[in-house]
């Protein structure tokens, strides 16, 4: 509940200095970039991002500036919403602080490395990698069961 308030607060003072049209500036106009590159770098930025924090901590930063750019750009919110969790489990299995490594870590026999669990990593990486490519391509495999269950 606290989380939510202080997303919503660090939004309305985002949106009030005019920090999301400052992005929208520099993603489209000074680097001349096609939504799709701009939903491309936003994807990015939550794999670095998520390198070194939390989810929670990444949607209260920058959902505020983002979520406002993607309506802007015409994209579908709930499909966004579906690529930054499948971006976000991609970074929590990317290396150097991704949550996922030290769970697995700590799960794992002692016998087997941190660097062991690095290189197993990276067949789940580039599949999750692929989902999300194929999520980006296809918006209906992520949107087709909220619209069924909103025609009911």
């Amino acid at each position: 509940m606290w989380i939510i308030l202080a997303a919503l607060c660090f939004g309305a003072v985002f949106d009030g200095i005019g920090a999301v049209k400052a992005i929208e500036s520099l993603f489209i106009e000074r680097w001349n970039l096609s939504p799709w590159g701009v939903l491309i770098m936003m994807q990015i930025s939550y794999i670095f991002m998520g390198m070194f924090l939390d989810d929670t901590a990444m949607l209260v930063i920058v959902a505020p500036l983002y979520v406002p750019l993607i309506i802007a750009l015409g994209f579908d919110p709930i499909w966004y919403g579906v690529l930054y969790t499948i971006t976000c489990q991609i970074a929590y299995m990317t290396p150097p602080f991704g949550y996922n490594l030290f769970l697995m870590r700590a799960m794992a026999p002692k016998e087997i490395s941190l660097v062991d669990i690095y290189r197993s990593i990276i067949p789940f990486v580039i599949v999750m990698c692929i989902g999300l490519a194929l999520v980006m391509i296809f918006p209906e495999i992520a949107t087709w069961l909220p619209e069924y269950i909103n025609k009911r």
